[in-house]
């Protein structure tokens, strides 16, 4: 073999390592338990923009609206739920446009996992996440080993791992899963905050008024954005955010003269909506990202009671995505659902995947969907023109 053929090939391993790293778009998503049902939704019904995937104890897409009761859903038995109908399912909604063409998943990354002390979601249950997948041929990494029960794993904070935390179903399982989960979603090779060191989180943790951004591209875009516009937009929409016992100081996104929104402060009372969407969402942007370079977006889902109604800012602040984000450029939005004691009914504030907001909740037609994606776009359009007039 020629010293140039070598060469060539040497080249386009290169390539072909890097490539892997990277993923097929700018945005991923994942979510615990109802989020993790809608994590999958989005992905599914958003695949041309969406290209990865975390399921931390939630049931496959479109279980809840198959027939079948929420409980089958979530305690099974498993061998109720076909994953063959769900997939049929898929190729239906894909073939009349209610959500994107399937074959986007092909090689995206997917991660599911499941305690094996979960006697909310049972593990039977959650793992026909990574059999619909399979054939979905997606790069699925499972996680099934755990003795956790329901929540979100971490390497220091929250109730012992084999307890069912119902404060804010977050568990110190002595391991940093966020991170595991990203690292999958992102190509293998993030850096992993020091387990015995706190990682500095010099960028900028806000809060967002939710219904702006969902309706982003219905307003500012009417006007033609410039980044005078954009700036005052920004200024009247998003707040800065000290969670208790932030140790580090806030300055705004790309220079900007920011409000300040204080943790101690109460929600403002929430506005009647059938999509159960809160107020305001939380956002940290990187120190990198706050300064106008353009950043990878992930997209963290609360589950059932875990809302910043139930909550505050616990999942958003405590479940190990902001230390990750920090050391790899990672913008993550931390969208958020309330209760609801008027019909539809949502009592626990869970995200929508049994059909409570909309017949086609698990489809790009659903508010909740929509909403998500429109917040997605709005995060999108905010970095790229910010980052074009660095």
């Amino acid at each position: 073999m020629s010293m140039c053929l070598i060469l060539n090939v040497i080249i386009l391993l290169f390539i072909s390592l890097a490539s892997a790293s990277v993923p097929r778009t700018d945005v991923t998503v994942s979510g615990i338990s109802s989020g993790g049902a809608m994590a999958t939704q989005l992905h599914i019904g958003f695949s041309k923009d969406i290209s990865g995937c975390g399921i931390l104890a939630g049931p496959p897409y479109y279980c809840g609206g198959s027939g079948l009761t929420t409980a089958v859903c979530m305690t099974g038995p498993a061998s109720f739920i076909f994953v063959s109908y769900l997939e049929s399912k898929i190729k239906y909604y894909a073939s009349n446009d209610y959500i994107d063409n399937p074959s986007n998943i092909a090689g995206d990354p997917v991660y599911v996992f499941s305690g094996k002390y979960d006697k909310i979601a049972y593990p039977g249950v959650v793992k026909l996440n990574a059999g619909l997948y399979t054939r979905l041929n997606a790069t699925v990494k499972t996680n099934f080993d755990m003795p956790a029960h329901h929540g979100f794993p971490t390497e220091n904070f929250g109730a012992t791992c084999s307890s069912l935390n119902l404060a804010n179903y977050i568990n110190n399982c002595n391991f940093n899963l966020a991170y595991d989960m990203l690292n999958h979603l992102y190509g293998g090779s993030l850096i992993k905050p020091a387990a015995n060191s706190k990682t500095l989180l010099l960028g900028q943790m806000l809060m967002f008024d939710q219904e702006a951004f969902m309706s982003f591209s219905d307003t500012l875009k009417k006007e033609g954005i410039t980044k005078s516009s954009l700036s005052e937009w920004i200024q009247n929409n998003m707040y800065l955010y000290t969670p208790e016992g932030w140790e580090w100081s806030s300055s705004g996104l790309f220079h900007l003269t920011m409000s300040s929104e204080s943790s101690n402060k109460k929600s403002i009372t929430t506005r009647d909506s059938s999509a159960s969407f809160d107020d305001e969402g939380f956002i940290y942007f990187p120190s990198v990202c706050a300064n106008g370079k353009k950043c990878s977006i992930h997209v963290a889902l609360h589950g059932c009671q875990q809302g910043k109604s139930f909550a505050g800012d616990i999942f958003a602040t405590k479940a190990g995505y902001l230390e990750v984000a920090e050391l790899n450029n990672i913008i993550v939005i931390f969208p958020q659902v309330r209760r609801s004691l008027m019909l539809p009914t949502n009592p626990m504030g869970c995200w929508d995947w049994w059909g409570y907001s909309h017949v086609y909740y698990a489809t790009q037609r659903a508010p909740q969907m929509a909403g998500v994606k429109n917040m997605i776009d709005t995060v999108r359009t905010i970095t790229t023109v910010f980052s074009e007039m660095n």
